[in-house]
């Protein structure tokens, strides 16, 4: 393994010194210098890595999807072949019982949901899927349909996450999991059947599987 350099070296401290800060005290309350005095780094150095605080959570979600999609290609190994869909219904569950279940975590995702942060990130994450669901089921959606759905879906996400935080909606993490992915399948027209099926397949196979080795910040 090629050994980190000491720029990589001081990225690496930064990085988990504000996952560290964005833990315990939050998104909002936390300051980049803050982060630099953390990470016991100048806040030129600290700038140089992570021009501002948003820049953070990109890394910090793609490392996460990334965690997630590793974890369920070890569980997935002598498992029945899935499609596109099927596997994001999976990582969907993973994905929002991580962030909703602990309160810290919850209210960092809620913060920057408030203020869009992450929305740079997901659009792009979320129009290669959705295409990849387009193929699968053979549905007929226009490209300028696809993009108007894709808002629309990133719109009901971001405000059924802060109703759920908010707690004016009150239900199981696995049950708004499952209300999350359901709505977008329906709005891109994808079977009922095939919806049922593989909404009660994912809860089995998430109960069944241990995912406590992931983790959004700390």
């Amino acid at each position: 393994m090629r050994k980190m350099t000491k720029g990589e070296m001081t990225k690496e401290r930064i990085y988990k010194s504000a996952k560290e800060l964005f833990y315990n005290q939050g998104y909002n309350t936390t300051t980049i210098q803050q982060i630099a005095d953390h990470s016991e780094t100048t806040l030129g150095s600290m700038t140089y890595h992570f021009a501002t605080k948003d820049t953070f959570i990109a890394r910090i979600f793609d490392d996460y999807l990334d965690s997630i999609h590793e974890s369920l290609k070890e569980k997935l190994i002598g498992y029945k072949p899935i499609n596109a869909f099927e596997k994001h219904f999976y990582l969907t569950m993973v994905w929002y019982h991580h962030l909703l279940s602990d309160p810290r975590v919850n209210k960092f995702y809620y913060e920057i949901s408030q203020n869009d942060s992450l929305y740079p990130f997901l659009h792009g994450k979320m129009g290669e899927i959705y295409h990849d669901f387009v193929r699968d089921y053979n549905l007929r959606i226009r490209p300028i349909e696809f993009d108007a759905l894709l808002i629309a879906d990133f719109g009901a996400r971001r405000e059924l996450t802060r109703a759920f935080c908010e707690t004016r909606i009150k239900m199981p993490v696995e049950d708004f999991s499952i209300l999350i992915i359901t709505n977008t399948a329906r709005c891109l027209g994808i079977p009922a059947k095939s919806i049922y099926r593989v909404s009660y397949e994912a809860l089995l196979f998430f109960r069944e599987h241990d995912f406590s080795e992931i983790k959004l910040l700390i």
